[in-house]
């Protein structure tokens, strides 16, 4: 009898240790594998937050965004200027991470799917009112405006941005605040 006791405990001890160890392997395998998905994750709950609490303004409820696709961080100087250029009290900058786009047939699949990562709602796209800073490279600008003419109804307006006397503490400034959808119907008339 203390012999099958032992082979028991043995047996219990040996299930208990297996399952650990697998448990600790699948936690393991989530974290490392699936870092990009949890940070997400997590940084789209974070929004949802932000936003729900919101900013109230002289005017209720305000909420504006700033759309950065250049790949660089919109420092406060800068995001400072586009406020004042679009006559706006507060803004959040939500970085639109492109990555390195594919030179192949799914060009135009690769940033949709980058835009979607935004984590912006339908409703969020067609009432808040937003500027872009564009990127670089002009094909994947191309892109990246006829999605949000699609997603907007309309043409946002864009930052330009320009490089700083030497010596500043920034690299590029604001030069101006483009209004695409102005130029579209202004140049509607030369048909």
């Amino acid at each position: 009898m203390p012999e099958l006791l032992t082979q028991n405990n043995l047996m219990f001890l040996f299930a208990f240790t297996a399952g650990m160890v697998s448990i600790i392997q699948l936690l393991e395998y989530l974290v490392t594998k699936n870092i990009p998905w949890l940070w997400r994750i997590v940084r789209q709950l974070w929004r949802k937050i932000r936003r729900s609490i919101g900013k109230k303004g002289d005017d209720g409820y305000v909420q504006r965004h700033i759309l950065n696709f250049s790949g660089h961080p919109v420092s406060s100087g800068q995001q400072q200027a586009i406020e004042k250029h679009m006559h706006w009290t507060s803004s959040s900058v939500v970085d639109v991470r492109l990555g390195n786009v594919p030179e192949d047939n799914n060009f135009a699949a690769a940033i949709t799917k980058a835009i979607e990562r935004a984590g912006l709602s339908r409703e969020e796209w067609q009432t808040i009112p937003c500027v872009a800073v564009p990127a670089g490279y002009p094909a994947v600008w191309s892109v990246i405006l006829a999605e949000l003419h699609g997603r907007l109804g309309h043409f946002p307006d864009v930052v330009r941005l320009r490089p700083t006397q030497p010596g500043a503490s920034e690299k590029y400034e604001v030069a101006e605040i483009m209004h695409l959808l102005q130029l579209r119907h202004e140049s509607r008339g030369k048909r």
